[in-house]
This record gives structure tokens, C-alpha cells and sequence, in this order.
């Protein structure tokens, strides 16, 4: 077999550039110290690293809702604490003012330390986490779920809230109403009075027949058409009611849920209205069941116009709301937790799922400095053989 001048420079370019190849890697290699720089080094590795690196970053999304979920919850908790602490001091005064051995004076100022526990809670409830997160707003959580506004305290079953259609004005103290006279809203004309000074003076007015609104001064009072009313004595019979501030809630009936692992969702939010109870913006009446602010607020008319019956039935209306606002405590407790629990198995995972990646795609640098002095030995031989061989002519053998 013959092999000319020409092969011989061929095959010899041909080796250096294989040799300069695998150093050219292996030094990429090292810069990057993976050993998957382009699909094309492995298509199978990098088929597994892209699906991993895509199930790593599922992972890193549910661990982001678990951090912020944790962080409302703890948040929320903090705010119950305490929400808690303040309605033991407002039962504190209820149980004092339900003893009837205080003066009027003195539960007036009862009153108005109550009106302060209610600003308290009402902060509380408004609780939010940054300038426009509001932990107790449900999934409308961008604003304030309570504000102030009007409600009705009925110290007897003559009427219900749902005889009121509309309660409109402004209040610097609670109003006392009496019906004067009996018959039907919108039908009878009715003679009716209302006091400002819990019941020390009264404004005699009437409502004509076909009226259904009553003139309260600063303010006015929509009953329901055909609305039965019975003249109001001494004894506190007949139908009377006192108009006075309320908490009405305006957020959402909804918590906002976010999934915190592929088959795992939690409220990271809570319904204000379902733990703290006051006005429904929506319909105007108060929420049924354990009532905090419709309590307190009831309590704070009762101690104004001196009814120890009506503060000792607050007091016991206020151990259930507490207990419903510990019973919503332990819940958000509960969600916190299992919020912990997962997005520390998640942080497990993430870790195992890192370790797989880099095993596939990360280089041995142990490994790779033998390899490119290997390599740069082979080449250097090649550089020295190819030369000699080149340099070579039939002088070399004359």
C-alpha cells in the first residue's frame, strides 16, 4: 500500500485538530464546570435535566405561596391574640356594668371605654399585611374590610333589622326611638319621639300615612311598608329601638386560596365577617350567630341608658363570640402549621431535585483537570510526531 506525501499531512492535521477538539472541551468544561454545555454533549441528560429543571421550578412557585401564606397566617394569628386580649377587657366591663350598682354617670364612662374596645377591634379586624393586603378581607383583600356606619339596637322582639330598609345621616351619640301610637308603616299616620340624651329630653314628630321614613334630626330611619307598630311605655313594651354606630363589613364572603403543593390548597386569607361578625355591607343587616361587633355595640347603648338586663345579656353574648374568634384563632393556627409542614418538604425536595440536575449536568473537576493534562499530553505528542514525520524527506535518506 502506498501512502503519499499528501495523506501523510492529512492524516496528521486531521489528528492534531481531533486532539485540540477534546482540549477545546475540556477546557469549556472547566469554565463551566458542566460537562452538558448544548443538548448535542448529551440529548438524553439534557432531556432529563429540562423536565427537572421544570418540576424545580413548580417547586420553587409553591414555596413562595407557602413563605407569603405563612406569613399572613402568622399575621392573622398575632391579630386574634390580640383581638382576644381586648374582649376580655370589654367583658370585664360588661360584667361590671350588669351589676346594677353603678350610677348612670358612672355607666356612661363604662360606655365610653367600650366605644374604645370597639375602635380597637375594629383596627384589628383592619389588620393588613403590606399597604394594600388585607388579612381579613377574604379574596377582595385590596381594601379595608370595615368601615363605620349605622345599625339598630332592638331592646324587644317588636321589630327585627329586617323592618329597616335603609338607616342614613351622621350620629354624635345614639338615638332613642319610641313609637307614641299604634297601627301600620306606610298606612296609619303615626306620632313617634326620639331623644339624643339618652332619654333625658324628648322630640315628639310624626310620620304621615304613606311615609315610611322618620325624621331622627341628624339622621333617618326607613322601615318596611306595612311594618306593625304598638305605642312604647315605661316598661319598656311597645316598639321602640336606638340608633346608633355600627361596624359594617365590606369585604368578601370568599377566602383567597392559593395552593401551596400540587394537591394541596389553603386560605391564606380569613372572612372578617365570619369571625368578627358586624353589619353585612351587602344587605344591611347584621350577621347572624356569635356577633362581636353588633354585640359591643348593643352593650354600648345599654350602658348609655342605664339597662342592666341588656348588659348582662351582652355579657353572655360576648363569651360566645369570643370563643368564636379563639375557635377562628385555632384555625388559622391549624393552616399555619400545615403551611410549615409542607414547605419544608417542599424545601427537601427542591434540594433532592438540585442534587439530580447537578449530577447530570455538573462536572468533576477532579476529574476534569486529569482529563485536559491528558488531553494536553496527547496533543503535545501528536504536535511532536506530526512534526517529525513532516519535517521528513528522501534527504533524510541519502
Amino acid at each position: 500500500m502506498r501512502i503519499s506525501t499528501s495523506q501523510i499531512y492529512s492524516q496528521s492535521l486531521l489528528q492534531m485538530n481531533a486532539a485540540l477538539s477534546d482540549i477545546a472541551e475540556l477546557n469549556s468544561m472547566t469554565s463551566s464546570q458542566k460537562k452538558l454545555n448544548r443538548p448535542s454533549d448529551d440529548p438524553t441528560g439534557m432531556g432529563k435535566v429540562i423536565e427537572l429543571r421544570a418540576y424545580n421550578s413548580a417547586l420553587s412557585g409553591y414555596s413562595d405561596n407557602c413563605t407569603v401564606c405563612g406569613e399572613h397566617l402568622s399575621l392573622a394569628d398575632e391579630a386574634l391574640s390580640q383581638a382576644s386580649e381586648q374582649i376580655t377587657a370589654a367583658k370585664e366591663v360588661a360584667e361590671q356594668g350588669s351589676t346594677e350598682t353603678y350610677t348612670a354617670v358612672q355607666l356612661q364612662a363604662m360606655a365610653i371605654e367600650m366605644e374604645g374596645y370597639l375602635d380597637s377591634l375594629m383596627t384589628i379586624a383592619n389588620t393588613k399585611f403590606s399597604a394594600q393586603d388585607y388579612v381579613f378581607g377574604g379574596d377582595d383583600s385590596g381594601e379595608a374590610p370595615y368601615e363605620k356606619g349605622l345599625g339598630v339596637t332592638l331592646p324587644n322582639d317588636s321589630l327585627t333589622r329586617a323592618d329597616f330598609v335603609s338607616l342614613t345621616g351622621e350620629l354624635d351619640s345614639s338615638i332613642a326611638v319610641r313609637f307614641d301610637s299604634d297601627g301600620a308603616v306606610g298606612t296609619d299616620e303615626l306620632t313617634y319621639s326620639y331623644s339624643t340624651d339618652y332619654g333625658e329630653t324628648w322630640t315628639t314628630a310624626t310620620l304621615a300615612a304613606g311615609d315610611t321614613t322618620l325624621d331622627l334630626g341628624a339622621a333617618q330611619a326607613e322601615l318596611a311598608s306595612g311594618a306593625a307598630v304598638t305605642a312604647a311605655d315605661d316598661d319598656g313594651n311597645g316598639t321602640q329601638f336606638h340608633l346608633r354606630e355600627a361596624v359594617v363589613y365590606t369585604g368578601s364572603e370568599n377566602a383567597m386560596s392559593v395552593a401551596i403543593s400540587e394537591s394541596t390548597d389553603v386560605d391564606m386569607n380569613s372572612v372578617g365577617g365570619e369571625i368578627f361578625g358586624g353589619v353585612d355591607g351587602s344587605t344591611g343587616l347584621a350577621y347572624d350567630g356569635d356577633n362581636l361587633f353588633e354585640t359591643i355595640s348593643d352593650c354600648i347603648v345599654y350602658l348609655e341608658n342605664g339597662d342592666y338586663d341588656g348588659v348582662a345579656d351582652c355579657l353572655a353574648k360576648l363569651g360566645d363570640a369570643h370563643e368564636n374568634v379563639e375557635t377562628a384563632a385555632a384555625d388559622i393556627g391549624a393552616r399555619e402549621n400545615k403551611t410549615t409542614y409542607i414547605g419544608s418538604a417542599i424545601s427537601v425536595v427542591k434540594s433532592v431535585t438540585a442534587n439530580n440536575i447537578s449530577g447530570i449536568e455538573d462536572a468533576d473537576s477532579a476529574q476534569l483537570v486529569v482529563e485536559l493534562e491528558q488531553a494536553n499530553y496527547v496533543y503535545e505528542a501528536v504536535l511532536s510526531s506530526s512534526s517529525d514525520i513532516i519535517k521528513m524527506s528522501l534527504l533524510n535518506y541519502i
